[in-house]
């Protein structure tokens, strides 16, 4: 090849790049929001291990209004294990079900009521994690 040749060659993946950054940034948020959705689900999933490994109540406490959520142990004293935040831009839309914004899972596993959390986006997309009382958690797109 010559340099003239090689030079075209990058010219033209150059131009390709710039095509394609925005075009990702366009679903970046969406991507945002299945990668909250499924870190919340792994993370109700790990209380619900937890719960069962430990026999005590676990659970996990979502704050609407800071946009994060904690991972608790409910022993004889209520301890936070771990707090996490959404990411930027994305945001708890409703908690419906759970008595006082909490999901607890017995030492069984089961989860002690069933409900849904609803993630939206900047774009106003939604992803819904659904939890049922057999301790189940299924992600709704």
């Amino acid at each position: 090849m010559t340099m003239v040749e090689m030079v075209v060659v990058f010219g033209v993946i150059g131009i390709l790049a710039l095509a394609t950054i925005p075009a990702f940034r366009v679903f970046q948020p969406n991507l945002e929001l299945s990668s909250a959705a499924r870190d919340l689900a792994t993370d109700l999933r790990y209380a619900q291990q937890l719960a069962v490994t430990e026999q005590v109540e676990h659970g996990i406490y979502f704050s609407t209004t800071t946009n994060e959520y904690q991972i608790i142990r409910f022993g004889a004293i209520e301890e936070i294990l771990e707090t996490k935040e959404l990411p930027d831009k994305v945001s708890f839309q409703e908690v419906l079900g759970f008595t006082g914004y909490r999901v607890k899972f017995n030492p069984y596993g089961a989860a002690q009521e069933s409900g849904n959390i609803a993630l939206i986006n900047t774009k106003n997309s939604t992803t819904t994690v659904e939890v049922r009382p057999s301790g189940f958690v299924k992600i709704i797109k």
